[in-house]
């Protein structure tokens, strides 16, 4: 029996173009009244989910900053919160000048849409995209950052290669490769605290409400949807993913035809 569904957010069931499709809403609305918990897992931050989820939305969770938040949707009420941390966040910052790498580092949640970034005389294009895109809370790094808690930091990485050469330069810090949702192919490089996934933010939630991880249905289409995909048995991909992701998982359609609505058509009566 299917007891709780978890959802990524942007390309799985939202595009910045199209926003959602109806049947997708429709489909959470009825797994709604058959009591099945309805949760977003996604990557955007607390303020920046909030700008495109409205506030009627048919779930019960929100699992935002690839699990660094959990917020209950209905109370309105913040439950979770896990920060970088100012000596982690300083150390990250310390390994990516050694690379000469573009990086934002976030204020603590809730309040983690605010960012320092560092200043490039030749940027990484996506990294001049994202502090263009969200430049009323983009603050120019200074040479000494404030003492603060910061949430996250995420670097914009030219190749894949080099995102291997600097995450081995690491440990002790959770290290999430994305996509970039601004051109949908630039990596970017994310690094949270040790105890930050979609999966641990995701079982933060059955664990409150004594579900089991059998019950749990996720939907993703990402390199960082990985954890949740990897840890729950009832993982599905959509059909926009990229190749080797779709190759591991159960395939959906398309962002663009309600891949939710088509789970719900071909899936929501199977035993799992």
């Amino acid at each position: 029996m299917i007891r709780l569904l978890a959802t990524d957010l942007d390309g799985t069931i939202h595009t910045q173009d199209n926003g959602y499709n109806i049947e997708d809403i429709e489909a959470l609305g009825e797994l709604g009244e058959q009591e099945v918990c309805r949760v977003i897992a996604t990557g955007r931050t607390f303020q920046s989910a909030l700008s495109v989820i409205p506030e009627n939305f048919p779930i019960d969770y929100l699992v935002f900053s690839s699990g660094a938040g959990i917020y209950d949707w209905k109370k309105k009420e913040l439950l979770k919160t896990v920060n970088l941390g100012y000596t982690d966040a300083h150390e990250v910052i310390d390994r990516l000048n050694q690379f000469n790498v573009e990086y934002t580092v976030h204020h603590p949640i809730p309040d983690n849409h605010i960012f320092f970034h560092k200043v490039s005389s030749d940027p990484h294009p996506d990294f001049e995209r994202y502090i263009d895109f969200n430049q009323a809370h983009a603050i120019p790094e200074e040479k000494k950052l404030p003492d603060e808690d910061y949430s996250q930091v995420i670097a914009f990485i030219s190749d894949l290669d080099l995102f291997d050469e600097i995450k081995a330069e690491f440990s002790g810090i959770k290290i999430i490769r994305a996509t970039s949702p601004i051109d949908g192919q630039s990596i970017w490089m994310e690094f949270f605290h040790t105890d930050v996934s979609k999966a641990k933010g995701i079982s933060f939630i059955t664990q409150k409400l004594q579900i089991d991880d059998s019950e749990v249905v996720v939907i993703g289409n990402d390199y960082n949807d990985l954890d949740m995909l990897n840890h729950f048995q009832s993982a599905y991909i959509v059909n926009n993913a990229p190749d080797e992701l779709k190759q591991q998982f159960i395939l959906l359609n398309d962002v663009q035809l309600s891949p939710l609505a088509d789970w719900y058509r071909r899936f929501r009566w199977q035993p799992i």
